[in-house]
């Protein structure tokens, strides 16, 4: 094996980058809300806002629109069962066919739309995005995007169908009581520390593997320290 040369550098450069900026984090609260699209941050190039209408034009391959601090925490009610739905409020020309990344990360080209239409993201039920944010990646050339706003709701995931709806209610009736249920901290007894090791033997290999090396811990006191070392360490392996 070639020995590796090093050389002795008595002054190197630091690396210099910017300062992180300490924002404090926002929260929004309430079951639903819109969020116009003109509050959102907005980086890149080809677009222009309309002071008259409110709305954001946008052309070509066009910008990102951050969403992040004007939206509820995305995972807020997980426990309860909860998602944040979210829907884009637009408009196009006759021809733009406008491509675009969704909050839930997926890339699809919205349906054309002369007189203004909705798109609701279906995927934000299984994941949005940590940004929060919309990406133009291309409208056709002389055509026009207009966005106007963004509608978010909290909804359960529990499921209904279409055809069910004329006899199943459409919303989940909730309790004080149940939902605090949900966020209660548990008492700490013999039933609950066996329950928990249970689940956590079915979830975790590795820890599984290391009850029984404890089960077996008899055998294994004979063995060098450093082979019963390298043992426990390729245990995930």
């Amino acid at each position: 094996m070639t020995a590796v040369n090093r050389e002795f550098f008595s002054k190197v450069r630091k690396t210099v980058v910017p300062r992180p900026i300490v924002r404090q984090e926002t929260d929004v609260l309430g079951p639903s809300g819109s969020i116009r699209a003109s509050a959102a941050s907005i980086y890149g190039p080809n677009w222009y806002h309309d002071p008259f209408q409110d709305l954001i034009e946008v052309w070509d391959a066009g910008p990102a629109l951050c969403f992040k601090d004007l939206l509820p925490r995305k995972n807020k009610y997980a426990r309860e069962g909860l998602y944040l739905r979210l829907s884009l409020a637009y408009r196009t020309t006759a021809n733009a066919c406008v491509n675009i990344r969704t909050f839930s990360g997926n890339n699809i080209t919205l349906p054309n739309s002369v007189e203004g239409a909705m798109y609701e993201d279906p995927y934000t039920r299984y994941f949005v995005t940590d940004d929060c944010t919309l990406n133009i990646n291309s409208v056709f050339r002389d055509e026009r995007l207009w966005l106007q706003r963004v509608d978010w709701e909290w909804v359960s995931s529990e499921t209904i169908y279409e055809d069910e709806l004329p006899y199943v209610a459409p919303y989940l009736e909730r309790t004080p009581e149940q939902i605090e249920a949900l966020y209660a901290v548990p008492e700490v007894t013999d039933q609950t520390v066996r329950a928990f090791l249970h689940e956590k033997i079915d979830a975790d290999p590795v820890f599984a593997k290391r009850c029984l090396l404890l089960l077996a811990e008899e055998k294994w006191l004979h063995e060098d320290l450093v082979a019963l070392y390298e043992t426990l360490n390729h245990a995930s392996e």
